[in-house]
């Protein structure tokens, strides 16, 4: 289908928190995607972990293997086509048209882990040598998204009627993760049903992405008039969009979005090249999600059995990464 006219709503965050949450909460149950502007992210912060990043993909491939995934982990450098989103859907498709660095949370004060699968989660990051001040950024932008993130689901809980402080013990010890994709030009055609990143969900409670101005390609899918709709690029402001273990929790009263990235148009005569820097924000490893107490249906009981959010996390993750068709 093409793409739509609508709108994806622009939210001033900076308000009663009451009020944002209901606008929020509104949104959600419609298209699923909004983007907020006055989100106080430090923008010296944000713009130094955006252009080191971008010095970072501007490596010799040498330098960025020396961070590659280890086999079977989730975290490092991932070159172009070794990930396939549309598998964690068990679609079959080729690799995406995009290389990443993915970096996981830091644990938090000596917390035992449940088992090696959040171990795994928690993975130490590896940096390039060739890029020594990355690691610095990152860091720092990291705890500017960690801290942006625990407001928003301040917001939402008051948006689902819920105290402010509802999720604040259940995502304290998220096995988070920030992750940098460059989608590099396009030299030659792509592969049948090959797209810069396949049409997929997220897999956790919100996902904040930074896009690059001027850089389109971004689309999420409003299943009511079976369109893909343009979430186009706002100066200053970031992208926000829940993942399947939120739009589980809330009963199907929210919506985890289909969204892709779709190729450039062919014979573009100006630079195609395009970055994003998305901040995956989950609860914690052993949190048992279940319907909220302000979710559940006419009959008093939620659609889904409760499941427990670390193996709901990884199961997803994987299939994206292991079922790739090249």
């Amino acid at each position: 289908m093409p793409s739509a006219t609508l709108d994806i709503p622009v939210i001033d965050i900076d308000r009663d928190p009451r009020t944002v949450g209901k606008e929020i909460d509104e949104t959600l149950r419609t298209v699923g995607f909004f983007q907020i502007t006055n989100h106080g992210v430090d923008p010296d912060i944000s713009e130094r972990c955006w252009q080191l990043t971008r010095a970072f993909f501007d490596l010799p491939l040498s330098d960025k293997l020396e961070i590659e995934r280890e086999p079977g982990g989730s975290y490092g450098y991932f070159p172009v086509a070794t990930e396939s989103l549309a598998a964690s859907l068990d679609e079959a498709a080729p690799g995406d048209l995009k290389e990443s660095l993915n970096v996981a949370a830091t644990p938090h004060g000596g917390h035992p882990f449940a088992d090696d699968t959040e171990r795994g989660l928690f993975a130490p990051a590896r940096w390039p040598s060739a890029l020594p001040d990355l690691q610095g950024a990152w860091e720092g932008y990291m705890r500017e998204m960690r801290s942006l993130a625990t407001r928003l689901m301040s917001i939402f809980a008051l948006g689902l009627d819920l105290p402010a402080d509802f999720f604040d013990d259940k995502v304290d010890r998220s096995p988070s993760a920030q992750r940098a994709i460059n989608y590099p030009e396009q030299s030659a055609p792509p592969k049948e049903g090959q797209l810069r990143a396949g049409a997929h969900t997220d897999y956790g409670t919100l996902t904040i992405l930074r896009q690059e101005l001027g850089r389109g390609g971004l689309q999420a899918y409003d299943g009511k008039s079976e369109h893909w709709v343009d979430v186009a690029p706002v100066e200053g402001a970031y992208v926000i969009n829940i993942g399947d273990l939120m739009a589980r929790w809330t009963n199907d009263r929210w919506t985890s979005t289909l969204h892709r990235v779709v190729n450039p148009d062919a014979g573009s005569t100006v630079s195609t090249r395009r970055q994003t820097m998305p901040f995956f924000f989950n609860a914690n490893y052993s949190q048992l999600v279940e319907c909220l107490p302000t979710c559940l249906g006419p009959d008093g009981t939620g659609k889904y059995e409760p499941v427990l959010a670390g193996p709901h996390l990884a199961g997803k993750t994987m299939k994206s990464i292991e079922h790739t068709t090249m």
